[in-house]
Order: C-alpha cells, then sequence, then structure tokens
C-alpha cells in the first residue's frame, strides 16, 4: 500500500504516512499489524540546563572579572572593557537568558534581546559621543524588533501558512531597507535610494514567490518537498 499524497511505500499495520503524515485507510483492505518501514523520528533528549546555565554564567562572570580588573590596572579606570561587559551582559542574554525557563517563549525572549542589544547601543553611543544612537540605532533596532517579532509570533501561535508568512516578511524586510536608508541619510548624510531599492526588489520578488506556493498548491508542494524534507 501506498501513500496517496506522496507515494511513500506504507508497511502493513501503518495508520499515517510517516513523510507527510496523511491517514491512510481503504475500506476494502483489512489492517494488518505489522512493523513500520520506517524509524520513527528520534528526538534528542533534553540537555541539563542547571549545568549549562551554571557553565555559562561562571565564563561569563570569569571573562568579566579579568578584563575590568586588566583595564583597571592599565588606566586606573574603566575604557576598554567597558566594551567587553556590554558585549559579555548582550552574549549572556541571547545564549543563557532560555536556559532560565522550562519551556522558553521565543515571542517573550525575542524583544528581550533586542532591549539587550539596544541598551548596548546606546552604551557604545553615549561613550563614543557619536550622537548616532536616537536618529539611526533605535529606530533601526525597533524595525528589526518588530519585524522578527511578529514572524516569529506568527509562526508559533498559528502554526499554518507558512508560506504566507514567510512571502509577507520577506517583502516587509525588503521595504524596510528604505527606512534604514532614511534614517541613515538623516544621521550620517548622503543620497536616498542608493543601495534600498536593491533588497526591494529581490526580497518583495521572494516574498512573492512564497505568496504564489502558499495559493497555488503544486507549487507549494514541491517547493516543500525540496526545501524542508
Amino acid at each position: 500500500m501506498y501513500c496517496m499524497n506522496c507515494g511513500v511505500r506504507l508497511g502493513e499495520g501503518e495508520t499515517r504516512c510517516p513523510l507527510c503524515g496523511l491517514r491512510a485507510y481503504h475500506p476494502d483492505i483489512p489492517r494488518q499489524v505489522g512493523e513500520p518501514l520506517y524509524p520513527r523520528q528520534w528526538v534528542a533528549p533534553e540537555p541539563e540546563r542547571t549545568s549549562m546555565r551554571f557553565l555559562f554564567t561562571i565564563i561569563a562572570l570569569a571573562a568579566a572579572a579579568v578584563c575590568l580588573l586588566v583595564d583597571l590596572s592599565l588606566w586606573s579606570r574603566v575604557t576598554w572593557s567597558g566594551y567587553v561587559l556590554g558585549a559579555l551582559a548582550v552574549a549572556y542574554v541571547l545564549l543563557a537568558l532560555p536556559l532560565w525557563f522550562r519551556r522558553p517563549n521565543p515571542v517573550v525572549l525575542l524583544p528581550v534581546d533586542f532591549v539587550a542589544v539596544g541598551l548596548y547601543l546606546l552604551y557604545i553611543n553615549l561613550k563614543t559621543g557619536g550622537g548616532w544612537f536616537l536618529s539611526f540605532a533605535f529606530p533601526v533596532t525597533g524595525i528589526a524588533c518588530l519585524l522578527t517579532t511578529t514572524v516569529v509570533a506568527l509562526a508559533h501561535y498559528l502554526r499554518r501558512g507558512y508560506f504566507f508568512i514567510f512571502g509577507g516578511a520577506s517583502i516587509a524586510v525588503g521595504c524596510s531597507a528604505m527606512l534604514v536608508e532614511l534614517f541613515q541619510c538623516i544621521t550620517f548624510g548622503g543620497e536616498m535610494f542608493r543601495w534600498s531599492l536593491y533588497p526591494v526588489g529581490v526580497l518583495s520578488s521572494l516574498g512573492l514567490l512564497w505568496i504564489l506556493a502558499g495559493i497555488i498548491r503544486p507549487l507549494g508542494d514541491a517547493i516543500r518537498k525540496r526545501i524542508f524534507i
């Protein structure tokens, strides 16, 4: 017996296709008990979160202490070590913070990650006296946070329509390139539309392809089998 959707051969007693998940049923063929032809999907064991949290924390604290002591011993004040401490803090938020939760929610943690990145950029701006945070870094980080969190939230909670989600995300990212160039021109000067039209065209075309794949089922099945399987 074969799957009516993807054509994979089914073993005796199989109730669902191991490839596409389609329910296998034929009223004229009696069901028999047998071993499946393909192994079940292997699920990796969950890592020991306590040990990993402890390891990340010790490494981060040790690196921060060494850099701070070396900087103070050389210059008697915080100079370059502030950048290192900020980078370590951002890395800890990105890598170690999810380990403190049993089931980390990416929709909640992603804005926290972008806040950490934004605060680090603010520190660099204040330390160097650049004056580019409010006019460039803050809006660009906010746009990236909004787009990323929206896409992850839709994919996390809807669990369907991925082609439309990815298509809309590609078009939105492409159009946001014009906003990034606008903030760049406001902050650093220059002419508008010098580079932003290229990602707009490429990502918009890619987004339309994803949307068409969601509308045209044969195209979507072909892309799904070639990319996701």
